[in-house]
């Protein structure tokens, strides 16, 4: 029940502690969650990525769920754009390749676990909890194409050795487009989705995966009732769901540290706008998982 497209286990361990995380992924495994997707930010993070999740799993007592947390988590390797992956984008990527090259043709039990590229793409949102106190001083005509260039070369990665693609997008329409359209590497999703309902149909048209976040819950923004409809519009066969954690906790837990414990009352709320049970849009969301990515 209840999966997670997409979370950042170091990070929720940061903003918590490695037993409550172990506690939460023990849980997990308890409820038969199908997948729960472990995202980084850097080219090279998922080996200490690995480290700490392997730390949470021995802190778990009970053996079959410790085997049933293994293998529900998955992995993805990318480079989210700030200023320094930005100007050192060929020798990040290099590195990316080489990475993913050696962590799949690793003797970890996890290797095959690394199913996606990403999350990498634009970012525009200078308010975004994820990068507060980010200055945009440097984002001139320049660094937005480079970011444009790093986005790029991701999506061209993907596309040589195969792997669908978690795409950021925020506040930068224009140069996802460019570079989705420019790449034609359309396998993928579009996560934590915060577009029009025009933007959507673009993504929906060359075959991307929808994903929301807790953030869909925040009755207070001004473009809730188009969100909703959004919501109720992405078809069956495309929608996946996703905590986003440790930011965007749903009401009625917005504010707080934010975990993939929260997962139903994200789904609870997409159900409700899509008029069916949170079981059944927890089997479409495990499906269009399998699909996607395995």
């Amino acid at each position: 029940m209840y999966s997670d497209l997409l979370f950042n286990l170091t990070q929720l361990i940061q903003d918590s502690d490695l037993d409550s995380v172990s506690q939460i992924l023990a849980e997990m495994a308890s409820n038969k969650t199908f997948f729960a997707l472990d995202s980084g930010i850097k080219a090279d993070d998922i080996w200490d990525r690995l480290r700490t999740f392997e730390e949470c799993l021995d802190l778990i007592e009970d053996s079959d769920l410790k085997k049933y947390a293994s293998q529900m988590i998955y992995f993805s390797a990318g480079i989210m754009p700030d200023l320094e992956s930005v100007e050192n984008r060929y020798d990040y990527i290099e590195n990316l390749e080489d990475t993913i090259t050696d962590f799949k043709d690793s003797d970890s039990e996890f290797a095959d676990s690394l199913i996606a590229i990403g999350p990498c793409g634009i970012d525009h949102d200078w308010e975004s909890v994820e990068y507060e106190g980010r200055q945009h001083d440097y984002f001139d005509y320049k660094t937005v194409s480079d970011e444009r260039d790093l986005f790029a070369l991701q999506m061209t990665l993907a596309k040589k050795l195969n792997m669908p693609v978690i795409v950021h997008s925020r506040k930068g329409f224009k140069e996802t487009s460019d570079v989705l359209k420019a790449i034609k590497w359309n396998r993928g999703v579009i996560h934590g989705y915060s577009y029009s309902k025009s933007e959507l149909d673009f993504f929906l048209d060359l075959g991307w995966y929808i994903s929301f976040s807790g953030a869909v819950t925040y009755s207070g923004k001004k473009n809730a009732s188009d969100m909703a409809e959004i919501i109720a519009y992405v078809p069956k066969d495309r929608i996946l769901i996703e905590s986003d954690s440790p930011y965007y906790a749903p009401v009625p837990l917005k504010n707080t540290v934010n975990t993939p414990a929260n997962m139903n009352y994200i789904y609870d709320y997409i159900a409700s706008k899509r008029g069916l049970p949170s079981s059944k849009l927890s089997n479409l969301v495990d499906d269009n998982f399998k699909k996607l990515f395995l």
